[in-house]
């Protein structure tokens, strides 16, 4: 082999294996963002959950108070 196709062959080398390490460090990131999202979206929802009994339960008290204003009828 001459000196110049075993620079050129160093180089791919080099270049690939920057690539390749490029690529498994995105992968990890990107893995861990999607997690991170994950555990948020979930807390959002637990938290909607929790503001959807809240409003249920408004919803039944206004109900037992429009009952109770309405039930002397018109006088």
């Amino acid at each position: 082999m001459e000196s110049g196709e075993i620079e050129l062959k160093k180089a791919f080398e080099e270049v690939t294996t920057k690539n390749v390490r490029m690529a498994i460090d995105y992968s990890k990131e990107t893995r861990n963002l999607t997690r991170e999202l994950q555990k948020k979206v979930l807390h959002l929802e637990e938290i909607l959950r929790e503001y959807d009994k809240k409003l249920i339960m408004m919803q039944n008290q206004i109900s037992n108070i429009q009952q109770k204003l309405y039930s002397g009828g018109t006088t």
